[in-house]
Order: C-alpha cells, then sequence, then structure tokens
C-alpha cells in the first residue's frame, strides 16, 4: 500500500515531510501483525492515510464485508452532534426514548467520551489540517465510525445527563443504521427540484432566491441552472443565497458551469499530476470513465513545461446571457468539499461572494482529486481511494492547509437551537438584507 501510494498520490508530502512520512509508513508496517482480523487492518489503515492531510485519500472495508453485513447490521441506535467538545444525542431510534434526546453522551460501553472522540478523529479523514470536516463526518456517520471501531452489538450501554441535570444509564438494542438527514428550516416559493438542487425564493417578496446544492451530479443541472438564472435576470435586485452546506462535490464541470452565471472575470481550473509514470501494480486500478478521461486529459497542453510537474489548465468565461449580477451569499460547512470547496473558494477569492456559516471542509488553496485510482489491498480486500491529480484553485496563495473560512462565522448558540433545527446561518443572511 505505502508503494503504491509513492507512485501515485500527487500530494503525499504537502503536510508531511518525506522522512516523517517514511517514519510512520514503518511504524505502521511494523505494527502490521497475522493477528490482526479484517477490522482491526482497516482502522490501522484509516489512521496511517490520516497523516497524509487529504480527504480523498480514505479507506472502507472489502466488497465481501459489505456484503456479509446487509441485512444483519446491529449498529449503535442513537445519532448525534457535537457542541463545544461535547456529545449530544440528536435522534433516538429505539421506541419511548425521545425524553432522551437533547442529552449529554458520558460514556458508551464503559469508553468516556473525551477519549471515544479522540478515536473517532484518529480514524477520520480531512483536506489539510482543519477540523470542521472531522466534526461534521462524526455527527454523520457515528454509527458506522463507532461500528468501526468497537464493532457490532446486540446492546449498548449508554451514560447521560439528561437536560435537567439527572445522570442515567441505559441500554439501547442495537438497530439497522439509519441515514443522517439534515432538515431545513426554510420553505420556498416558485420551487423548481431536480436531483440534488432545488431552487426558489425564500421570502414572499421574492427579493431573495436560494439555489440549495446537495452535490455535483453529472445530470440535470444545466436546465435548472438556466431556469433558474433566467428568472432571476428578469427581476429587480435579487440577492442570492447558494447553499453548499453538505455537498460532498461531484462532477466538476457542473461546478464550473455554476461559476460561470456568478464569476464576473474569466477563471481557470488548474491541476496537476508527476511527469512519472504510475508504477504498475495489479492492485492500483481505474475504472474505464476514468482512463477515458485521462486519455481527454493528455490532449490539453502543458500549461507550464519548465515545472517538473504535468500541468493542466481549462479556462472559463462568464456568461452573458442571465448572468447574475446581484449580492451572493455561500453557506458553508465541514461537509462543504472537493468541489463545492472549490466553487467556495473561487467567489470568496474573486469577490464574487460573501461566505456565511464554517470553514470548508475542503481546501481554499487547493486539494488532490478529479479521477480516482482504487487500491484493493490483498488478503484482506480493503479498499483505498488515491486521487490522481493536484487542483490548484489558488495558485498563487501558500497553502496553510484550512479551508475556505467564512467571512461571516456562524455557530449555534445552544443545544436548543440544533434540537428545533434552527437554521443560523440563512438567519444571519436575512438579518443582514433586513428581510423579516
Amino acid at each position: 500500500m505505502v508503494s503504491d501510494m509513492k507512485a501515485c498520490h500527487p500530494g503525499l508530502y504537502e503536510y508531511t515531510s518525506p522522512e516523517i512520512f517514511d517514519s510512520l509508513a514503518n511504524a505502521f508496517e511494523n505494527g502490521l501483525t497475522d493477528s490482526l482480523t479484517q477490522d482491526e487492518f482497516h482502522v490501522q489503515v484509516r489512521k496511517f492515510i490520516r497523516v497524509v492531510g487529504c480527504g480523498h485519500t480514505a479507506a472502507k472495508p472489502s466488497a465481501e464485508w459489505y456484503k456479509a453485513l446487509k441485512g444483519k447490521a446491529t449498529l449503535i441506535p442513537i445519532h448525534v452532534f457535537l457542541h463545544k467538545g461535547q456529545l449530544f444525542v440528536r435522534e433516538v431510534f429505539d421506541d419511548g426514548k425521545d425524553s432522551l434526546i437533547g442529552s449529554r453522551i458520558i460514556s458508551v460501553d464503559g469508553v468516556s467520551t473525551d477519549k471515544l472522540l479522540t478515536e473517532l478523529k484518529s480514524i477520520t479523514g480531512r483536506d489539510g489540517v482543519g477540523e470542521t470536516m472531522v466534526n461534521r463526518n462524526i455527527e454523520r456517520l457515528f454509527q458506522t465510525y463507532y461500528m468501526f471501531l468497537n464493532g457490532m452489538s446486540s446492546d449498548y450501554s449508554v451514560k447521560l445527563e439528561r437536560n435537567d441535570g439527572q445522570i442515567v444509564d441505559i441500554t439501547l438494542e442495537g438497530k439497522v443504521p439509519k441515514r443522517y438527514i439534515t432538515d431545513r428550516s426554510y420553505d420556498l416559493l416558485d420551487e423548481m427540484e431536480a436531483p440534488s438542487i432545488k431552487f426558489g425564493f425564500i421570502d414572499s417578496a421574492r427579493k431573495v432566491a436560494l439555489i440549495d446544492l446537495d452535490g455535483f451530479l453529472p445530470k440535470g443541472y444545466k436546465k435548472i441552472y438556466r431556469k433558474a438564472f433566467k428568472q432571476m435576470a428578469s427581476m429587480d435586485s435579487v440577492n442570492l443565497i447558494l447553499d453548499l452546506r453538505g455537498n460532498g462535490g461531484g462532477f466538476f464541470p457542473n461546478g464550473n458551469q455554476l461559476l460561470r452565471y456568478l464569476m464576473t472575470d474569466r477563471f481557470t481550473m488548474d491541476f496537476s499530476r508527476s511527469r512519472k509514470k504510475s508504477m504498475k501494480s495489479k492492485h492500483l486500478k481505474l475504472n474505464f470513465i476514468s482512463r477515458l478521461t485521462r486519455f481527454v486529459f493528455a490532449t490539453i497542453p502543458d500549461s507550464d513545461k519548465e515545472d517538473p510537474d504535468r500541468n493542466y489548465q481549462i479556462r472559463y468565461k462568464p456568461k452573458k446571457r442571465h448572468h447574475f449580477k446581484g449580492q451572493v451569499f455561500v453557506l458553508t460547512d465541514g461537509l462543504t468539499f472537493s468541489a463545492s470547496g472549490f466553487v467556495a473558494s473561487k467567489l470568496k477569492n474573486s469577490g464574487a461572494a460573501v461566505i456565511v456559516g464554517e470553514e470548508t471542509g475542503g481546501g481554499e488553496v487547493g486539494f488532490n482529486a478529479v479521477l480516482m485510482w482504487k487500491l484493493s489491498l490483498p488478503n484482506t480486500g480493503v479498499r483505498v481511494s488515491v486521487p490522481a491529480y493536484h487542483v490548484d484553485i489558488q495558485p498563487k496563495m501558500e497553502d496553510q492547509g484550512r479551508g475556505v473560512m467564512p467571512t461571516i462565522p456562524v455557530q449555534y448558540d445552544n443545544i436548543q437551537q440544533r434540537m428545533d433545527n434552527f437554521d443560523p446561518e440563512i438567519e444571519k443572511v436575512l438579518q443582514f438584507l433586513e428581510v423579516k
């Protein structure tokens, strides 16, 4: 695995020197023994690749592992949220236990929350050194990550501090995992909807439009972009909220097409890879679409032949028809990642938008992505995704390993707001615009 990563990863030493990486790699390999189970090996792989500081470099168990688990999972039946470094119950999937919602978690199966959070963070990837992506993924994937660390059980012992200060010990029966869903408090007027995207107006005067993008899918976005921006162009004094919270990225042309309606100047997508040919490995593969895309990339002229890396640049110019001319507010959180982090960074650094919320999970200056190698490890079948290219969003900026910082930082004031699905980012924008 280590040799494969060295052969093809485009940003292995961005946040860790070669010497430190090699030292950690040796410690990782020396710690592998025949007594490790597949589950334990998977956890060790996750802990090791986290040192790279690349959110796209990720590990998951084998396909056979997931197949064997299907329909038989008994996971801890709660969803959680983090507030000021503490873990709270967001939802309980156990009849008659709704009164526990909002309780602070003291321990799970005898392990303190502080220790549990340390372990959860050790297997949760991130771009650079930021923590928002880590925290949001712990919330979103708590059931799965707890299973990775501790396996499954028929029941789970949880110690809680209730809202009234009472300490309670409860036993929860293991259940099939539930999807973590974030409900938004707004209702849209004149709503248009397609997979992963919604558009409408958030106020009765129709002065504040909202585009909510859960992800950038390859199809269906051009039509709704065209309709949405055509409608806004026909109206006077419209402000736009672009909601990228929870948007983990996807198809880059989708995000760049959106930018063409919002950016006032021409912009580029710059990415690169090592000129060295990747080492041949039977465990390292690209799927057919990725191989075809890589072939197309090879037709793009090298934008910097003096650089030791092979550089690619795709140029874009703003759309003239239906170009948006109003104020843009971009809502971000730790799950704003990859292509959505690219969009947020371009809009903020061009002065085309105000960023509202929290630091993005995706890097502001650059990250590794575009196409993904699939590394299948022998014996265990554990799968590791390894990016093939490095994306330079802001080539002239020094990379500090952080995401896009908000112009207007926003956070929840108390746990009751989390329980009530209060939307502080939307409220902050409406206050700024003095919309009632």
